[in-house]
């Protein structure tokens, strides 16, 4: 009955994705801020369900969520690559200002509640052990190594910014700059590759940006071969060789194929759904907050279909407080 259960929670997030949907003859602009939200809240919910399918035993159909939550991390990072980019050349001015406090301060609060609540169980921490615990990813506070690779990605960029003169100057230093960050993990550390699996994606978000007009008409000219070929390319990128560096390639070229291929997708149908563009709205604190439930409910629910959807409204519910409160806080010049 759990694994019944822990199916059609599994199955929900896909069912959004095409009901409502829209199609047609022509072409949709599949970088669309309100497709890409929908998107980000689908990316979001994708991602819960991956951490929790590593975590659970009678799983059923959630066992699909197991080793693809690096495509949703690869959304993520295209999707803030594509729009630093278009937003950064666009607004230089104020750029930290922007951009700096709405990351930051949630992320500082996220760890002051872990902190309290390992307290509460017993297990008093201090911020050193909890910033060590990302890189462990037994722990739901690993979940936030994402945090990293995008604070240092926004600072990169704006201080490029202020440097560089010419865009496509900006969109070589973001290349460069990603590929070194990728080059010092694969030498120091090539074990973590979950950290660094779609590192590539940001530039290539930066790059989609730069080159969106000459990229759009290329597919338009060839849809049918671009679908085609990197889905077949997608599916073959499944695969995972033995060795570390092989399989770390293997993830970054499913990610950057999966990209194209759901921008693809996505210029004859998108989705409509107000459940997914409301998760969009709030996806950044979702992926902040989902650990705290995923770690804390565990041993508290031991039933796992009643843990799976616990996990999903207290992150969803707990995501959307802080949302509400960063509106009137650190999102408030932001929003001017």
């Amino acid at each position: 009955m759990t694994g019944i259960l822990n199916s059609i929670i599994a199955l929900t997030p896909l069912l959004l994705l095409v009901i409502p949907s829209e199609s047609t003859e022509d072409f949709f602009d599949p970088a669309e801020r309100s497709v890409t939200l929908r998107y980000r809240g689908f990316f979001a919910v994708l991602v819960i369900l991956h951490h929790m399918a590593q975590r659970v035993t009678e799983a059923g159909l959630i066992r699909i969520y197991i080793d693809i939550g690096y495509l949703a991390v690869a959304g993520f990072f295209f999707y803030s690559g594509y729009g630093l980019m278009k937003k950064g050349i666009e607004q230089k001015k104020g750029y930290f200002r922007r951009r700096l406090p709405g990351i930051i301060l949630p992320y500082i609060l996220t760890l002051v509640i872990y902190w309290i609540i390992y307290a509460l169980t017993g297990d008093v921490k201090n911020f050193g052990s909890l910033m060590a615990e990302h890189l462990h990813n037994t722990s739901g506070i690993s979940f936030l190594w994402f945090i990293f690779v995008y604070v240092f990605w926004i600072v990169f960029l704006g201080i490029a910014l202020k440097m560089i003169r010419s865009d496509i100057g900006i969109l070589y230093a973001a290349i460069l700059f990603s590929a070194g960050f990728l080059g010092l993990f694969l030498v120091f550390i090539p074990s973590l590759y979950w950290i660094y699996d779609s590192i590539l994606l940001l530039p290539l978000g930066c790059a989609w940006a730069y080159y969106e007009k000459n990229v759009l008409r290329f597919i338009r000219e060839h849809y049918a071969s671009v679908l085609l070929s990197s889905f077949l390319l997608f599916c073959v990128t499944l695969y995972r060789p033995a060795s570390n560096v092989l399989r770390i390639a293997s993830y970054l070229v499913s990610a950057i194929v999966f990209m194209i291929l759901l921008n693809t997708v996505t210029m004859k149908r998108r989705p409509l759904s107000r459940i997914l563009s409301f998760l969009g709205s709030i996806s950044y604190e979702i992926y902040l907050l989902h650990g705290i439930p995923i770690t804390f409910l565990r041993n508290v629910l031991p039933n796992e279909a009643l843990w799976t959807l616990s996990v999903l409204i207290i992150a969803v519910l707990s995501a959307w407080m802080m949302h509400t409160l960063g509106r009137s806080t650190w999102n408030r010049r932001k929003a001017k």
